[in-house]
């Protein structure tokens, strides 16, 4: 299971989009995950022969095998040959006739239990009908037996009890789903999760695909309202940030009559830069004065010093319906211009608002920039998001008087805050790497000089 975002424990397969003993080539898109912030394609990292580990719907930690691909001799044969039967000895007529006179005549109900129990203690099920989807399975539920007394079998004709999957019978709970009135697909007639699904019908069921905030009557005058996965680890990495992270604001206004002006020609005369914006030209100057002011690009870690090298820049974006807040990466920003930035964060931003990101999208940022001017705010404080140790609020352009030469003319101004860990580093250090952004922001021509290489 791959790691998506920093924020990222587990990962959820929502669909194999191959299955076992499949020949799969490298980049071939294997499955859609889950993450706490969005679904992505799994992508085959080598060619050969597909063996999953983990079904669809079954949580997997980072890192944890969720599947294998090796060579055709070692990926597990789709379908088995039944065993030849063992050659019977010859045995004289009248045992013959006194063994099928027996079989004719069933012995006592009592006898018949008591013989199947012992069977059952003393002979496990053979190795080949454990399936992979038995062993995930069995994780979750807790149930390494792949039979339970659910009532007579499906063909009426069984002994009482009913072969199913671990997740057939939880999937059959929770839609009222008779497992007895079913025929299994599976091996030797086992019940899957499909023949459940199949007989509630659904293909699938929506909230097992990305569960969705869910509201829960809770008296007259509320309404209660359960957090989706994203929603639930923001609330507390932020609860974290704030109970742990000793925090100080510097706040600057900048004067960015010349950045408005420059953006607009660039737009009008630069191919490619039609679509420039101002957080771009922010994540530009940012990461300027990220690389003169190494300290900031940093994180404080069990008690060290982190100092990245990589300067990448990660853009908090407004969530589309149904998502929690987004934070999309541009990384190596400081060995970008302004167009390929500009370029790069809106790929990574639609990806990203899309549900489908390419991996290492939502993840490495080592500083954070969140613009809420074009919603009108003049000024605001932003929270960290560990293990960064610093983030840039930017607040709305609005036109004021200002004083030029001693005289009071028309201006644009903005106000930028800064948001510290004080552990990393101090205030004079935030207050000399504010005023370098300032500095890049009012002369913007600074921004568009090619990255030195």
């Amino acid at each position: 299971m791959p790691k998506l975002s920093d924020t990222m424990e587990e990962g959820t397969i929502v669909e194999w989009k191959k299955k076992t003993g499949d020949e799969v080539k490298q980049g071939d898109v294997l499955a859609e995950v889950e993450s706490d912030k969005a679904t992505f394609d799994l992508e085959a990292e080598s060619g050969g022969v597909l063996s999953i580990l983990v079904e669809q719907g079954v949580p997997a930690k980072i890192g944890a095998p969720i599947a294998t691909i090796g060579e055709a001799s070692a990926a597990p044969a789709k379908a088995k040959a039944a065993p030849a039967k063992p050659k019977e000895a010859e045995v004289p007529p009248q045992m013959v006739e006194e063994k099928t006179a027996a079989a004719s005549s069933p012995p006592p109900a009592e006898k018949v239990d008591e013989e199947k129990k012992a069977a059952a203690a003393s002979s496990p099920p053979p190795a080949e009908k454990v399936t992979e989807e038995q062993v995930t399975e069995e994780k979750v539920d807790e149930e390494p037996d792949e039979r339970a007394p659910e009532g007579p079998s499906p063909d009426g004709k069984g002994d009482g009890l009913i072969k199913a999957s671990p997740l057939a019978k939880r999937l059959a709970g929770e839609m009222g789903v008779d497992l007895s009135t079913l025929k299994g697909s599976g091996p030797d007639g086992r019940i899957v999760k499909e023949d459940v699904l199949a007989a509630a019908g659904t293909g699938r069921p929506a909230e097992r695909r990305r569960p969705a905030a869910a509201p829960r009557a809770a008296g007259p005058d509320v309404e209660v309202v359960d957090p989706s996965r994203m929603q639930a680890t923001i609330a507390r990495r932020m609860t974290e940030a704030k109970a742990t992270v000793p925090e100080f604001t510097v706040t600057v206004e900048a004067r960015v009559d010349e950045a408005v002006s420059m953006r607009q020609q660039l737009k009008e005369s630069v191919p490619g830069a039609d679509k420039v914006t101002m957080t771009d030209m922010l994540v530009r100057a940012c990461a300027l004065a990220l690389r003169k002011f190494p300290e900031v690009n940093s994180s404080w870690v069990e008690g060290r010093f982190q100092r990245k090298r990589a300067v990448n820049i990660g853009l908090a974006v407004a969530p589309s319906q149904g998502m929690g807040l987004l934070v999309p990466v541009v990384h190596d920003a400081d060995a970008k211009d302004l167009i390929q930035i500009s370029i790069e964060s809106r790929q990574v931003i639609e990806r990203a608002r899309s549900g489908r990101p390419n991996e290492g999208d939502l993840s490495g940022a080592t500083f954070s920039i969140s613009n809420l001017g074009m919603f009108g705010v003049d000024e605001f404080v932003a929270i960290i998001n560990p293990p960064e140790a610093a983030i840039l609020a930017v607040g709305a352009i609005k036109d004021v008087p200002v004083v030029e030469d001693g005289r009071i003319v028309p201006g644009k101004v903005m106000r930028m805050t800064l948001t510290v860990d004080h552990r990393v580093f101090y205030g004079a250090t935030a207050a000399q790497f504010m005023a370098e952004v300032k500095r890049l922001i009012e002369n913007p021509v600074t921004l568009v000089v090619p990255p030195a290489r």
